[in-house]
């Protein structure tokens, strides 16, 4: 049997992105992050401003993993909605612009292994923050808890 090998990445946390009344921790993710160009982060934080599901609308604390596939991304876009659950809005920029992947399925792809340390980082900081008073000061810190490293 022929195995593919997987070379690690590198999680850069980029600071606070906020969209409306929603505040994301952004992480670029990539063998190089040197490699994700602004021109690219400013396309994927148009998409987001412009979503469907109107983050400017809503109160929410998330983040987002812009994930850097080969010469393409998937744009992981995550919220806390409903307290303990992790909601998200994938998109892909594979026609040169970041839109919606309808992913219409029963059994869906969710993480890839690169992602599930920012993801597993993530939901060890949201717990931290559901045990807390949740007052202003909690929510600071939640927004500044941000993982960096090698996955």
């Amino acid at each position: 049997m022929k195995t593919t090998s997987y070379p690690s990445k590198y999680a850069q946390p980029k600071g606070v992105f906020t969209v409306g009344k929603t505040k994301f921790k952004w992480y670029d993710l990539a063998s190089d992050p040197s490699e994700v160009s602004q021109q690219d982060i400013d396309n994927a934080q148009w998409c987001i401003e412009n979503a469907e599901e109107n983050f400017k609308n809503i109160s929410d604390l998330g983040f987002v993993i812009m994930h850097r596939c080969g010469k393409n991304y998937l744009l992981l876009v995550c919220t806390w909605r409903s307290e303990n659950e992790l909601w998200e809005s994938v998109y892909y920029d594979g026609s040169g612009k970041f839109e919606i992947w309808d992913r219409n399925k029963t059994h869906l792809p969710t993480y890839c292994v690169w992602e599930m340390g920012i993801v597993y980082h993530e939901s060890q900081s949201w717990k931290k923050y559901l045990g807390s008073g949740r007052e202003e000061k909690d929510q600071k810190d939640y927004l500044k808890d941000f993982f960096e490293g090698e996955v």
